[in-house]
């Protein structure tokens, strides 16, 4: 009795190794088909096709990816980041943008306060250019005439000097105006954008 015993526990084992078996195959460098109930070495950097033992397809296995390959794979993934950093960015202007400006007309307004500073301290830049020039204009007339003694000389050095301060203060405000100008443009485009989203259906 425990002879019989013995016998159907080890058929019983048998029957689930067998159950359990493998087969891999792949095919090597020169197209030859290579199989084993065990891992091929051969087929180390190969597509490898996994079979339980009744021959159904059981799983397959890519082949190890070259160091071109790991590297374009790095790169897109990195895109892939740097895209979603970016959606998740814009995402917050796009929140804050909405809470600092209920309206076009808000837009509009803050664009007026900011420009009209800018404009404001161009204006005075250009009196002044006018009023330097105009004076610096009447020293050189001076200097036609042989009366410019040294002391006058100095200021209208001072004054040349004075003019080409103004004219690059002039130049510089009036960059930083059509900045602003185009920042609010940029606004105005976007916010128009999230509400035409938010109002479709």
């Amino acid at each position: 009795m425990k002879g019989a015993v013995k016998t159907l526990f080890f058929l019983s084992m048998l029957m689930v190794a067998s159950a359990q078996a493998k087969i891999y195959m792949c095919k090597d460098a020169s197209g030859k088909t290579l199989s084993s109930d065990r891992p091929i070495p051969e087929c180390a950097d190969r597509p490898v096709r996994e079979y339980s033992n009744n021959g159904s397809k059981h799983k397959d296995y890519a082949a190890p990816l070259t160091a071109e390959q790991k590297r374009a794979l790095e790169l897109q993934q990195e895109r892939i980041k740097a895209e979603q950093a970016a959606a998740a960015e814009q995402k917050r202007s796009d929140r804050a943008l909405s809470a600092r400006y209920r309206s076009e007309d808000d837009i509009a307004a803050a664009r007026k306060r900011d420009t009209d500073l800018v404009s404001i301290q161009i204006t005075q830049y250009k009196a002044a250019l006018h009023s330097t020039e105009k004076e610096q204009a009447a020293g050189l007339e001076k200097q036609q005439q042989g009366a410019l003694s040294p002391a006058m000389q100095a200021k209208q050095d001072r004054l040349q000097q004075k003019v080409q301060d103004l004219k690059k203060h002039i130049k510089d405000s009036e960059a930083e105006l059509a900045q602003m100008n185009e920042k609010y443009d940029l606004t105005l485009r976007r916010y128009r954008e999230i509400t035409k989203t938010a109002l479709a259906p």
